[in-house]
Protein backbone atom coordinates (compact mmCIF):
# COMPACT_ATOMS: atom_id res chain seq x y z
CA UNK A 1 0.00 0.00 0.00
CA UNK A 2 1.30 3.45 -0.92
CA UNK A 3 1.63 6.14 1.77
CA UNK A 4 2.47 3.47 4.35
CA UNK A 5 4.99 3.81 7.16
CA UNK A 6 6.55 0.67 8.62
CA UNK A 7 7.18 1.03 12.38
CA UNK A 8 8.58 -1.33 15.02
CA UNK A 9 8.32 -0.30 18.68
CA UNK A 10 9.98 -2.23 21.49
CA UNK A 11 8.58 -1.42 24.93
CA UNK A 12 7.41 -2.61 28.32
CA UNK A 13 4.09 -1.57 29.84
CA UNK A 14 5.58 -0.87 33.28
CA UNK A 15 8.27 1.44 31.82
CA UNK A 16 7.26 5.08 32.22
CA UNK A 17 9.62 6.16 29.42
CA UNK A 18 7.86 3.69 27.12
CA UNK A 19 4.52 5.19 28.14
CA UNK A 20 5.66 8.74 27.41
CA UNK A 21 7.13 7.76 24.05
CA UNK A 22 4.10 5.68 23.06
CA UNK A 23 1.80 8.59 23.92
CA UNK A 24 3.80 10.91 21.68
CA UNK A 25 3.82 8.26 18.95
CA UNK A 26 0.04 7.88 19.06
CA UNK A 27 -0.47 11.62 18.59
CA UNK A 28 1.98 11.66 15.68
CA UNK A 29 0.29 8.57 14.21
CA UNK A 30 -3.15 10.19 14.49
CA UNK A 31 -1.90 13.19 12.49
CA UNK A 32 -0.31 10.93 9.87
CA UNK A 33 -3.46 8.84 9.50
CA UNK A 34 -5.66 11.94 9.30
CA UNK A 35 -3.67 12.92 6.23
CA UNK A 36 -4.39 9.58 4.59
CA UNK A 37 -1.39 7.64 5.84
CA UNK A 38 -1.35 4.02 6.89
CA UNK A 39 0.96 2.49 9.51
CA UNK A 40 2.26 -1.07 9.48
CA UNK A 41 2.96 -1.34 13.22
CA UNK A 42 4.80 -4.09 15.07
CA UNK A 43 5.02 -4.08 18.87
CA UNK A 44 8.01 -6.03 20.15
CA UNK A 45 8.14 -7.05 23.79
CA UNK A 46 10.92 -6.60 26.32
CA UNK A 47 10.79 -6.80 30.11
CA UNK A 48 12.34 -4.20 32.37
CA UNK A 49 11.95 -6.54 35.35
CA UNK A 50 11.44 -10.16 34.27
CA UNK A 51 10.13 -12.23 37.12
CA UNK A 52 9.34 -9.16 39.22
CA UNK A 53 7.40 -9.58 42.45
CA UNK A 54 3.97 -8.13 41.77
CA UNK A 55 1.77 -6.01 43.98
CA UNK A 56 4.43 -3.80 45.56
CA UNK A 57 4.17 -0.01 45.63
CA UNK A 58 5.42 1.59 42.42
CA UNK A 59 5.85 4.85 44.30
CA UNK A 60 8.13 3.34 46.92
CA UNK A 61 10.10 1.51 44.23
CA UNK A 62 10.52 4.73 42.22
CA UNK A 63 11.52 6.79 45.26
CA UNK A 64 14.15 4.20 46.17
CA UNK A 65 15.57 4.23 42.65
CA UNK A 66 15.24 7.85 41.56
CA UNK A 67 14.58 9.88 44.71
CA UNK A 68 11.94 12.57 45.18
CA UNK A 69 13.43 14.83 42.52
CA UNK A 70 13.44 12.03 39.97
CA UNK A 71 9.81 11.13 40.67
CA UNK A 72 8.81 14.81 40.50
CA UNK A 73 10.57 15.13 37.14
CA UNK A 74 8.72 12.13 35.74
CA UNK A 75 5.42 13.53 37.05
CA UNK A 76 6.12 16.83 35.29
CA UNK A 77 7.04 15.14 32.01
CA UNK A 78 3.89 13.04 32.14
CA UNK A 79 1.72 16.07 32.92
CA UNK A 80 3.17 17.82 29.86
CA UNK A 81 2.02 14.85 27.78
CA UNK A 82 -1.45 14.92 29.35
CA UNK A 83 -0.88 11.73 31.36
CA UNK A 84 -2.23 11.75 34.93
CA UNK A 85 0.35 9.41 36.47
CA UNK A 86 -0.86 7.74 39.65
CA UNK A 87 2.28 6.41 41.31
CA UNK A 88 0.48 6.29 44.65
CA UNK A 89 -1.83 3.52 43.37
CA UNK A 90 0.40 1.82 40.78
CA UNK A 91 1.84 -1.57 41.71
CA UNK A 92 4.79 -3.56 40.39
CA UNK A 93 4.19 -6.49 38.05
CA UNK A 94 5.84 -9.21 36.03
CA UNK A 95 4.68 -8.23 32.54
CA UNK A 96 5.10 -11.59 30.80
CA UNK A 97 1.32 -12.17 30.63
CA UNK A 98 0.70 -8.56 29.57
CA UNK A 99 3.07 -9.02 26.64
CA UNK A 100 1.24 -12.21 25.73
CA UNK A 101 -1.96 -10.15 25.63
CA UNK A 102 -0.30 -7.62 23.31
CA UNK A 103 0.66 -10.52 21.02
CA UNK A 104 -2.95 -11.76 21.03
CA UNK A 105 -4.15 -8.25 20.20
CA UNK A 106 -1.60 -7.91 17.40
CA UNK A 107 -2.92 -11.09 15.78
CA UNK A 108 -6.34 -9.40 15.73
CA UNK A 109 -5.15 -5.98 14.51
CA UNK A 110 -5.55 -4.38 17.95
CA UNK A 111 -1.99 -4.11 19.25
CA UNK A 112 -1.99 -0.32 19.44
CA UNK A 113 -5.20 0.18 21.47
CA UNK A 114 -4.39 -2.81 23.67
CA UNK A 115 -0.93 -1.47 24.48
CA UNK A 116 -2.37 1.95 25.25
CA UNK A 117 -4.95 0.38 27.58
CA UNK A 118 -2.28 -1.60 29.42
CA UNK A 119 -0.22 1.54 30.00
CA UNK A 120 -3.28 3.32 31.36
CA UNK A 121 -4.22 0.35 33.52
CA UNK A 122 -0.78 0.25 35.15
CA UNK A 123 0.13 3.92 35.47
CA UNK A 124 -3.27 5.59 35.87
CA UNK A 125 -5.77 3.01 37.15
CA UNK A 126 -3.43 1.19 39.53
CA UNK A 127 -4.43 -2.18 38.05
CA UNK A 128 -2.29 -5.28 38.55
CA UNK A 129 -1.22 -5.92 34.96
CA UNK A 130 0.48 -9.16 35.97
CA UNK A 131 -2.82 -10.68 37.07
CA UNK A 132 -4.50 -12.91 34.49
CA UNK A 133 -8.03 -12.04 35.63
CA UNK A 134 -7.25 -8.33 35.28
CA UNK A 135 -5.76 -8.91 31.83
CA UNK A 136 -8.77 -10.92 30.67
CA UNK A 137 -10.98 -8.03 31.72
CA UNK A 138 -8.83 -5.52 29.84
CA UNK A 139 -8.85 -7.78 26.78
CA UNK A 140 -12.64 -7.98 26.80
CA UNK A 141 -12.91 -4.22 27.27
CA UNK A 142 -10.65 -3.60 24.26
CA UNK A 143 -12.34 -6.20 22.08
CA UNK A 144 -9.48 -8.70 22.07
CA UNK A 145 -10.36 -12.38 21.98
CA UNK A 146 -8.25 -14.37 24.46
CA UNK A 147 -6.09 -16.81 22.50
CA UNK A 148 -3.22 -18.38 24.48
CA UNK A 149 -1.87 -20.14 21.38
CA UNK A 150 -0.41 -16.87 20.05
CA UNK A 151 3.35 -16.47 20.56
CA UNK A 152 5.01 -13.35 21.96
CA UNK A 153 7.44 -11.38 19.76
CA UNK A 154 10.29 -10.94 22.24
CA UNK A 155 13.06 -8.50 21.35
CA UNK A 156 16.49 -10.07 21.84
CA UNK A 157 18.58 -7.26 20.38
CA UNK A 158 17.97 -4.40 22.83
CA UNK A 159 19.15 -3.62 26.34
CA UNK A 160 16.66 -0.88 27.23
CA UNK A 161 13.34 0.53 26.07
CA UNK A 162 11.64 2.31 24.36
CA UNK A 163 13.21 1.63 20.96
CA UNK A 164 11.75 2.69 17.60
CA UNK A 165 12.66 1.42 14.16
CA UNK A 166 11.27 3.00 10.99
CA UNK A 167 11.38 1.06 7.72
CA UNK A 168 13.74 -1.43 9.43
CA UNK A 169 16.47 1.18 9.73
CA UNK A 170 18.82 1.32 12.75
CA UNK A 171 17.15 1.64 16.13
CA UNK A 172 16.32 5.04 17.63
CA UNK A 173 16.00 5.91 21.31
CA UNK A 174 12.26 6.46 21.64
CA UNK A 175 12.61 8.45 24.83
CA UNK A 176 14.53 11.15 22.95
CA UNK A 177 12.00 11.54 20.12
CA UNK A 178 9.47 14.37 20.27
CA UNK A 179 6.03 14.16 18.69
CA UNK A 180 7.30 16.26 15.78
CA UNK A 181 10.31 13.99 15.30
CA UNK A 182 8.07 10.92 15.32
CA UNK A 183 5.71 12.49 12.80
CA UNK A 184 8.69 13.39 10.61
CA UNK A 185 9.93 9.80 10.74
CA UNK A 186 6.50 8.49 9.74
CA UNK A 187 6.34 10.88 6.77
CA UNK A 188 9.91 10.05 5.71
CA UNK A 189 9.35 6.31 5.97
CA UNK A 190 6.18 6.61 3.91
CA UNK A 191 7.98 8.64 1.23
CA UNK A 192 10.82 6.11 1.05
CA UNK A 193 8.39 3.22 0.65
CA UNK A 194 6.55 5.05 -2.14
CA UNK A 195 9.85 5.65 -3.94
CA UNK A 196 10.69 1.95 -3.63
CA UNK A 197 7.30 0.95 -5.01
CA UNK A 198 7.70 3.39 -7.89
CA UNK A 199 11.19 2.12 -8.63
CA UNK A 200 9.96 -1.46 -8.93
CA UNK A 201 8.04 -0.63 -12.06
Amino acid sequence: MKNTAQVDITLDVICVWSYLAFTRYRRAAARFRAEGGHIDLTIRSWQVEPGAVGGESKLQQSLARFGERGVARVDALAAAEGIPLNFAEAVTADTAHAHHLIAMAAAQGLAEPMTARLFQAHFVDGAAVGDLDVLRGLAAETGVRWDPAVAVRWARDVTAVPVFRFNRKPALNGGALSEEALYGQLALTSAERQENVGGEG
